[in-house]
This record gives C-alpha cells, sequence and structure tokens, in this order.
C-alpha cells in the first residue's frame, strides 16, 4: 500500500492491481480535473490535489473545458458513486475520502452496505499513488493545447453551452402537476416501485429523502403506484446493546422515514422496508460475543469483503435482535406499509444464505435449511406485530437453491405473501443458445411454470401472493429512464393479471421513473378486462394524444419486436458495454481487467458474452438494432410533424437506447479486430466517435441519461467528450502503426 496511515489500513484493497492506463491525457492530474469538472467544486479539488482554484481552473481552460456550473453543496450526497467510480483507479483511499468528505468508516460503510459497491468496483482498489499540482511542463502543455484543438474541432461551442445539470430532472417533478387516479379495488393491492431519486446506502441519514419531490410522488400515484421500497438496515436503525455504536443516528433515521411516510401517504402511497438481516458483523464484535457466531464469509473470487462473519439466527440474541429491532422500528414509526424481504442474496446473513454452507454451523447444522430461512420471515412479522403494527409481510423466496423453496413456502409465517420473480426458470432462445431467465428481465415475458408452482403452494397455504416483474427499467438497460417495448410490459402484466396475483414489484432499484410503462400499470389497475393493444392505445391517447396515438403504439411494437432479440443472461446484463456504450473506452492492447458488475465492462469480452458465442452475442446486438431503428425513425418523423416535449421525450429517450446498442456492437467487433485488422479497428474507431458525439448532444438536454438510482451516473457529458480523446489517440497510433 502507498498510504501508511493506519486509519486507512483498515480498508480493503484486495490484489491492489496498477491503475488502468490512460494514455490520451497528458497525466493523472489532467485526468482528474476533467473527469471530475463536472462533479466537484473547484475548490474541493483544489484543496485536494494541494493547489489553487486558480491553478486547477487554468488547467482546465487549457483543455477546453467550460467555466465550471455551480455545483451545489447537496449534489454530492447524491452523486457519490458517480465520484467514487471515476476516481477510482485515479486517487488513493486519503484523497478519495477528502474528495468525497468521507471519514474511514462512512468509506467502509459504503463500500459493505450500498447495494455491493465494493464487487461492483471490481473487488479490488487499485494502487494509487498520491496526485498533487506541480506545473505543467512544455509537453504538457502542448498536449493540453491539442486537447483543446479536438475538443473545438469536434464539439465548436458545445461544450460551452448550458445543458441540463445533473440531476437537472429531478426539477421536472417539484410541482404537482397531475391528479392521482382512484385505482379499481381488484387484483394488484400492492403496486410498488424504488423512488427513482433516492440514494440507497443510508437514504435516513441527513436530507436524502428530501430528494423526492411533490410532484414525483403524484406522477407515482396518477400511474397506479401505491407503494414504494427503500433499504433498511436494522443495526442503524435501532438501538441494540450488544452493539450500541452501530445505531448512532438512529433517532434522525426514523424521524426521517417518519417524514417520508407522512408524505407519501398523503398520496395513497405506503412505504416499505427493504430488510436483508441479520447483516454480517466485523470480526471483532465475535471477540467479544464468540456464541453469537454464525458462518465465516466465504470469498467468491475477490468480489466480497472478507472481514465479516455472519450472526447465527438459530441463537436467542440473534433471534431477539431480529424481533426487537423491528419492534422498535414500526413503533417509532406506526405508519409503516410493511416489509419486503429476503433471506438468500449476495449478502451474508443467515447460515444458509451462503447455501449449504450453514453446515458449518454447530447450531444449524442441526437444523434444515428451508426452516432457518423460513424462520427468518417468522421472526421479522413477529416484531411488526408486537409494535401493533398490521404492516404487510413480502417474502422473496428467491434461492439460487430451487430445491429448497417448496420447504420454506410449507414453514413461513401463515401472514405472509410469497413473493416470486415471475420469470424465474423461464426458458428462451436467442440465436443458437437456449437458456433460462433468473430475474431482471423485459426481454423475456413472464410468468414461468416454476414460479407458477411456487404461487399455487403458497395458495394451498392460504398465503398470499405477490410477482417480481420488471415494468419500467432492468439491468437489461439501466442508463436509461425507461426500455419502451411497451408491448412485452404489457403481455408481462396481463399474464400475472391473468394468475390472480395480490401484489407486483415493478422493478428493482431501475424502475421508478415516471414512463408510459408506468401508466401502461395503471391501465391495467384501473380496467382490468382490456387487451394489451387496448392499454397501450389507452396510454398512447393520455400521454401523446389521439392524432399520433397509432404511429406511437407502432413503434413500441418495433421496440417491443426488437428487444425480443436481446442476447439475455445475467452475465450480459451485468458485465457487457451496453449501458455505458460509447462511454466506455477503447483500448488497442488488453487491457487486462475483467468486467466488473454493472461498472466497469474495460474490454473484457469473455465476460460480456456470458453463455454466448462471441458472433451469437454480437449477431443479437446486430438483429436488436436493425429492429429498433424503424421505432426511432418513426418517433424522429413524429416530432418533426407534431412538435411537443412528450414526443421529443419518447424519440429522445429511444435513440439513447439505439446509441447504447450500436456502440456495444462497434466494441464486440473492435476488441475482435484490434489485433489483426487495423483498417476495420480504425472504421470501428470512427463510428464510436460519432456515436460519443451524437449521445453528447442526448445527454445535455436530458439529465436522466446515464442515470441509475444504486449506480448514479455510468456516464456525463464529459465522459462522452473524452471517449472522442481516446479515440483520437487509438486513430493517430494506427494510422503511424503503432501499435
Amino acid at each position: 500500500m502507498i498510504n501508511t496511515d493506519e486509519s486507512y489500513r483498515s480498508l480493503p484493497v484486495g490484489c491492489a492491481p496498477q491503475p488502468v492506463a490512460v494514455p490520451h491525457f497528458p497525466d493523472t492530474l489532467h485526468t482528474i480535473i476533467w473527469r471530475n469538472w463536472d462533479v466537484i467544486s473547484v475548490n474541493r479539488l483544489a484543496e485536494v490535489l494541494h493547489g489553487t482554484p486558480e491553478q486547477i481552473t487554468a488547467i482546465a481552460v487549457s483543455m477546453g473545458l467550460p467555466a465550471q456550473r455551480t455545483i451545489p453543496p447537496g449534489e454530492l450526497r447524491r452523486n457519490y458513486m458517480t465520484v467514487l467510480h471515476r476516481n477510482w483507479h485515479l486517487l488513493s483511499y486519503p484523497q478519495l475520502c477528502q474528495l468525497l468528505g468521507w471519514d474511514v468508516p462512512t468509506m467502509q460503510f459504503y463500500l459493505n452496505e450500498d447495494d455491493f459497491m465494493w464487487s461492483k468496483l471490481g473487488g479490488y482498489k487499485p494502487e494509487c499513488p498520491p496526485v498533487h499540482y506541480c506545473t505543467p511542463n512544455a509537453a504538457t502543455q502542448a498536449r493540453a493545447r491539442e486537447i483543446a484543438r479536438i475538443m473545438e474541432e469536434k464539439f465548436g461551442n458545445a461544450l460551452h453551452l448550458p445543458s441540463e445539470p445533473l440531476f437537472g430532472f429531478i426539477d421536472r417533478f417539484r410541482e404537482t402537476k397531475v391528479e392521482a387516479i382512484a385505482p379499481a379495488s381488484g387484483g394488484f393491492q400492492i403496486r410498488m416501485v424504488y423512488p427513482y431519486f433516492l440514494r440507497y446506502g443510508d437514504p435516513l441519514r441527513g436530507e436524502g429523502i428530501d430528494d423526492i419531490p411533490e410532484g414525483y410522488l403524484a406522477e407515482l400515484a396518477a400511474s397506479g403506484v401505491n407503494a414504494v421500497w427503500l433499504q433498511g438496515l436494522l443495526n442503524t436503525l435501532a438501538p441494540w446493546d450488544l452493539a450500541p455504536e452501530l445505531s448512532v443516528g438512529w433517532e434522525e433515521r426514523l424521524a426521517n422515514l417518519r417524514r417520508l411516510v407522512k408524505r407519501c401517504r398523503a398520496y395513497g402511497i405506503d412505504v416499505f422496508l427493504y430488510l436483508n438481516e441479520p447483516r454480517a458483523l466485523s470480526r471483532s464484535f465475535y471477540e467479544k460475543y464468540p456464541e453469537l457466531r454464525g458462518i465465516d464469509e466465504i470469498p467468491e473470487g475477490k468480489d466480497h469483503l472478507p472481514d465479516v462473519v455472519g450472526l447465527c439466527t438459530s441463537t436467542p440474541a440473534g433471534q431477539a435482535f431480529l424481533v426487537n429491532s423491528v419492534r422498535h422500528v414500526f413503533e417509532n414509526v406506526p405508519d409503516l406499509g410493511g416489509i419486503f424481504s429476503i433471506t438468500f442474496s449476495e449478502n451474508l446473513t443467515n447460515c444458509y444464505s451462503r447455501g449449504r454452507n450453514g453446515n458449518t454451523c454447530p447450531r444449524c447444522q442441526k437444523r434444515s435449511a428451508e426452516s432457518v430461512h423460513a424462520e427468518v420471515y417468522t421472526l421479522l412479522e413477529q416484531g411488526m406485530r408486537l409494535a401493533g403494527s398490521d404492516g404487510k409481510l413480502l417474502s422473496y423466496v428467491w434461492t439460487t437453491l430451487e430445491q429448497w423453496i417448496p420447504g420454506i413456502i410449507e414453514e413461513i409465517t401463515e401472514r405472509a405473501s410469497v413473493l416470486c420473480v415471475s420469470e424465474f426458470g423461464l426458458p428462451f432462445t436467442r440465436g443458437d443458445y437456449s437458456g433460462t431467465v433468473n430475474e431482471y428481465s423485459i426481454s423475456a415475458v413472464g410468468p414461468s411454470e416454476k414460479s407458477r408452482r411456487q404461487w399455487a403452494s403458497a395458495r394451498r397455504r392460504g398465503l398470499k401472493t405477490a410477482a417480481k416483474i420488471a415494468a419500467v427499467s432492468t439491468w437489461e438497460l439501466p442508463t436509461i429512464p425507461y426500455i419502451p417495448a411497451l408491448r412485452l410490459v404489457g403481455e408481462h402484466l396481463f399474464n400475472v393479471a391473468a394468475e390472480g396475483i395480490d401484489a407486483l414489484l415493478l422493478g428493482w432499484t431501475n424502475g421508478g421513473s415516471p414512463s408510459p410503462n408506468l401508466e401502461l400499470v395503471a391501465e391495467f389497475v384501473c380496467n382490468p378486462g382490456q387487451s394489451v393493444d387496448e392499454a397501450m392505445h389507452a396510454v398512447a391517447r393520455r400521454r401523446f394524444g389521439v392524432a399520433v396515438s397509432e404511429e406511437i403504439v407502432k413503434a413500441w411494437n418495433h421496440f417491443s419486436d426488437a428487444f425480443e432479440e436481446y442476447p439475455f443472461d445475467a452475465a450480459v446484463c451485468y458485465n457487457g458495454p451496453q449501458a455505458l456504450g460509447p462511454a466506455n473506452l477503447l483500448y488497442l492492447e488488453p487491457s487486462g481487467f475483467r468486467a466488473t458488475m454493472v461498472t466497469f465492462p474495460f474490454d473484457d469480452l469473455e465476460k460480456w458474452r456470458g453463455p454466448y458465442s462471441v458472433e451469437t452475442l454480437q449477431g443479437q446486438f446486430e438483429k436488436l438494432a436493425q429492429l429498433w431503428k424503424p421505432g426511432v425513425e418513426l418517433l424522429d418523423t413524429l416530432r418533426h410533424a407534431n412538435p411537443s416535449s412528450a414526443i421529443e421525450d419518447e424519440w429522445r429517450n429511444s435513440k439513447a437506447a439505439l446509441l447504447l446498442f450500436e456502440s456495444a456492437i462497434n466494441q464486440i467487433r473492435f476488441v475482435r479486430a484490434r489485433g489483426s485488422d487495423h483498417a476495420a479497428a480504425a472504421a470501428i474507431v470512427r463510428s464510436e466517435m460519432n456515436l460519443a458525439r451524437e449521445l453528447f448532444d442526448l445527454a445535455a438536454v436530458d439529465s436522466r441519461l446515464g442515470f441509475e438510482a444504486t449506480n448514479h451516473y455510468g456516464f456525463i457529458r464529459f465522459d462522452l467528450a473524452e471517449k472522442i480523446l481516446n479515440c483520437e489517440s487509438l486513430l493517430a497510433r494506427l494510422e503511424r502503426g503503432n501499435i
């Protein structure tokens, strides 16, 4: 490690590789200034880099960057993930903490608890030496002037023109512009999304809930949404006498939760806590309480933090923790709608949350895995009832060991609703590959026979049923606000309605944007007898007007036909380049880095392709783009013939999706060609430059593009401008033959 300060030694480093090279900038200092120019104030940058604001600004100007916009003080609390991943390969932990305004425990908390941040960043911290300001030498100045020349040539004054600032889309919802509908009292009694703007890791600390404006809640209500969820960590929401230091700030969190619940209930929206409990604790905790020790973290590659151990739920103290913590929360926030919980996930929780490894626990090895999982749900439900709450419990009985599911359903508390991924296990074929869906699919329409069997098992016990579907956006393409394949969404809604499902979880963290997709949900709630085509036409008439509704539906059908060709697999969704598109850099030589979960695709074609052959992966994206394009062209014609902000938004969203798909094709082709066909590689580089330039213009107008609730911004305008620098640098090398 470069840093020797003891306080930083506790932070994880993994294999600590050298950072990825960025040769299109003259040095790391210039790279840092470029990548942070639209996310960190120049004053903070100057402090971190040991320069003056004037010196930092001079370097920015020398590269052709515009005057820095005013970055609101509160923006960083919304945008820390953007800052973290764009500096992960540039700055050491001390400088990263200073940049973010975090202390070491805060950094540790977010790496541990913010939606698998450590895994998303690769499971390692690159070894970055300190970077401080120094006066640029002649060669560095010359390269900066060349960068400025390229920016002038490719962008003119576009970099300097006003654009919608990051998170500017929130202001669209500051005023209530719609009236809530009164849904029918039939099926889908719960219709739940994750709030589009809410940060994930610790959203109830500070001013986070104020990021949810009144107009947004009204939009949700008008779309038939009547519940939202947010992550809760019990050891931060309720004091625990065995580890009181973990719950510092619980009073503030619960006060903010009460405010959020009150605001949401004014629009007929309940608030649910997502609980994945009990969370693993540090090894030092078990030095004091060895009798509570569950199973050790089982490392899976380098993606998991190595310093935590599970809290055994077969111990009286572990059980009391769950019951009393939930009771405390619901006594302090009595109007909570309930709990949405999972007991098997990437987090280490109960002793069977890592599969059969529960057999290594001396207590749990005497019990069945089904009993341990079911008991966790029962304990959570018991805590609600002891608080006098009639809150609902959605038990998300997902596990990679499917044989456990029937037993869990048989033993689960009788007041639970059994929540299943609707498309879980659904067979599909794309090209010459056939597989089954795990989750996160709009391209494959459920429900599956496996989910039908699970719901049937629940009904035999008299339990209610719930379906997790993807109605708005998924990891298939998370960096646009919604995937406009409305026919596929409508077919899924129609199918689960026919199953008599009681509740809908309408997506994961990337599914809360107001959209035609959510309006389609409202149609099936208010008019349950209509067909998918009738529902689509109703949404199109209401949102875009009668005159253009037929053409809008035609475009949605084009997108639906296209999206059925998406090369679906979790590995493709998580690792592929389609989410960043032309913001992902190209490398003439292999970078040596593996793609990371929904954050850094790098040039890792092997992980991009998942179970597909390279040829099939490329071919499926080519089919997808070819079928998607007519829908974009149709909307382009409509927006010129019938100018309106609604049609313009619909075109821009679908056009951005097309650019992301086309870039994925380019990047697959480039990796295949770069070592052998330099002419083909050069042509692909030029195409990528054009795509980056087009997406730049779209992102300048719509700050939703590139955004997702847990990752924040996957790309911003300056990343797309950097891609052009990257491409110009590669072209120069290709033309010189300097490979």
